[in-house]
């Protein structure tokens, strides 16, 4: 199983969870986070900020459905 992400900016993130999906976004982020569930919080919190829309992350696989849900990133699928 590989779980690929379409970023909104082209970026194509790559990996053999969703969690290992995560943690690479979360290292190309401009603000280094300790955790992915840090890096998963604060995204959240940006969501809300700049579109009004909350989005649920009890976990890597729902955090990525959400993000594509509000159109934060174009697409995630399993290959």
């Amino acid at each position: 199983m590989t779980v690929k992400v379409l970023s909104n900016d082209g970026a194509l993130y790559e990996g053999k969870s969703y969690a290992e999906v995560v943690r690479m976004m979360k290292l190309d982020s401009f603000v280094q986070h300790p955790s992915k569930q840090e890096y998963m919080a604060e995204t959240a919190r940006r969501c809300v900020i700049f579109s009004g829309k909350e989005i649920r992350f009890n976990g890597p696989k729902e955090f990525l459905q959400e993000l594509q849900r509000i159109q934060a990133i174009q697409k995630v699928w399993v290959e």
